[in-house]
């Protein structure tokens, strides 16, 4: 079943979420309603690449991740349980980045090249990943879901905000559009 996407301002996402103990049936539920929900956010040019619990307002460490980033038509997710970084390089790549709880925005963000997360899987089976590049930088947003911080808090300067036009082009915000995205991003208190 498709889920409401929560978007900022909604305090919701600055909320940290809850490891899960145990895998029941509405956590496999609610990893299905969240590929779901993912995909059929999808465009011509953009796509729902992963989504965090909190995004549909379930505070919880989960996250489902597209099988395939190239190709839209695959619908395809896998679940995450309680992902967590456990070694990151020091290098780090600065790329631009959207999410689909700031629909039409994207930031250039810095994040690290090389990532190993350690989560577990619909069974608590532990998976153990090495990452480089986009899933890389997907999975590091995702965990940030769940910390209660979005792209938006590590995008350094307002000038490295843009925004998405119908045939799919990113141009820059204006300074009153960064400065107003700005306040809904920090209206958290």
């Amino acid at each position: 079943m498709k889920r409401k996407i929560v978007t900022i301002p909604d305090k919701v996402l600055r909320m940290k979420s809850k490891r899960i103990g145990y895998v029941d049936d509405s956590i496999r539920k609610l990893a299905e309603d969240m590929a779901q929900t993912a995909s059929a956010w999808d465009r011509e040019s953009e796509i729902g690449a992963a989504i965090a619990a909190i995004q549909v307002g379930e505070p919880i460490k989960l996250t489902a991740v597209r099988n395939n980033f190239e190709d839209y038509r695959d619908k395809s997710f896998v679940s995450f349980i309680n992902p967590e970084i456990v070694k990151a390089s020091p290098e780090k790549v600065t790329d631009i980045e959207g999410c689909l709880s700031v629909p039409g925005i994207y930031g250039r963000v810095a994040r690290h090249k090389k990532i190993k997360v350690k989560a577990y899987d619909l069974d608590m089976k532990e998976v153990r990943l090495t990452l480089e590049g986009f899933p890389a930088r997907l999975f590091q947003h995702e965990i940030d879901h769940m910390n209660g911080i979005i792209f938006l808090d590590h995008v350094a300067s307002p000038k490295d905000l843009l925004e998405i036009d119908d045939a799919g082009r990113l141009h820059p915000l204006s300074a009153d559009q960064a400065a107003e995205l700005g306040q809904q991003a920090s209206n958290h208190g």
